[in-house]
């Protein structure tokens, strides 16, 4: 029978051992599981962060892209205006050549009479 004790007190104490070292197996998986839910908190929350500065600067895009349209019509707006009083000008300058030109006409014209008439 003390053969028979000591080997059931051998194995008590192996799984005794067994037990301690799955125990510290467990409490160190344990303080892992923790930590990566400190991670897992810590990076949902930068991923939100990122979410909210993404959304700021696809509504800053947006009204880029809205700005950069309506600058670029003005632009086009203002080239057809610049072209326009252009032509006009052009118009013009060749109505005053008319009228400049029928006004040294008539100084020639007044200078003959005029002539005729001493």
């Amino acid at each position: 029978m003390s053969a028979d004790l000591a080997g059931a007190q051998e194995r008590k104490r192996t799984n005794e051992a067994k037990a301690t070292e799955y125990y510290q197996k467990v409490v160190a998986q344990e303080q892992e599981v923790r930590d990566l839910q400190r991670q897992l908190i810590e990076t949902e929350r930068k991923y939100s962060d990122l979410q909210a500065q993404k959304g700021e600067m696809d509504n800053r895009m947006r009204q880029l892209s809205m700005t950069m349209d309506e600058t670029n019509r003005n632009i086009t707006n203002l080239k057809a205006q610049l072209t326009s009083k252009k032509q006009s000008i052009e118009r013009d300058q060749a109505e005053m050549d008319k009228f400049q030109n029928e006004v040294v006409r008539l100084d020639q014209e007044i200078g003959l009479l005029m002539k005729r008439r001493s």
